[in-house]
């Protein structure tokens, strides 16, 4: 037979499943408990509806919400990056050698970056700008450019 739970631990079971912010299996998994354990937790409290799903869809829109924020964010970066590489493109640029028996720094000012520079400068901004408008057809509101999780989730929240 299993070792009672602590107070704590029990505390903590229930402060989750007040919340109502998680599933019971997810609260199960975090607690290292069963999930019936934390059903007689829930119904030892009296709370009736513990589990009611319209809490975690709340939950899953705000986090659905949250990230996406996260990715806009992140595309505009690499946007910002994208553009700053390009102007880099048309700048003052140094080359520089490190080399001889004695392993000597020499440098040059020139106009423009030499051309393994530019293909380097402009690989590295298609790049950037390419995640960032993969990241625009990730988010994008028409349905065929939804990931498939997106579309379950838009599925799923009623949207």
């Amino acid at each position: 037979m299993p070792r009672p739970l602590s107070a704590g631990k029990r505390d903590a079971i229930l402060a989750d499943i007040e919340a109502g912010t998680k599933a019971r299996n997810q609260i199960a998994r975090d607690h290292a408990v069963s999930p019936s354990t934390v059903t007689k937790i829930a119904r030892d409290a009296a709370i009736e509806d513990a589990f009611d799903r319209s809490k975690l869809k709340d939950a899953l829109q705000a986090k659905a919400v949250d990230d996406k924020a996260c990715r806009l964010a992140t595309s505009r970066r690499f946007l910002a990056k994208a553009n700053e590489l390009l102007d880099r493109m048309d700048q003052r640029h140094v080359v520089f050698n490190i080399g001889g028996k004695d392993n000597i720094y020499t440098e040059h000012l020139m106009d423009r970056p030499p051309a393994g520079d530019l293909r380097n400068l402009m690989v590295a901004a298609a790049t950037a700008f390419d995640k960032h408008m993969a990241q625009q057809r990730h988010d994008s509101d028409d349905q065929q450019g939804l990931s498939a999780v997106d579309t379950w989730l838009r599925g799923m929240l009623g949207g």
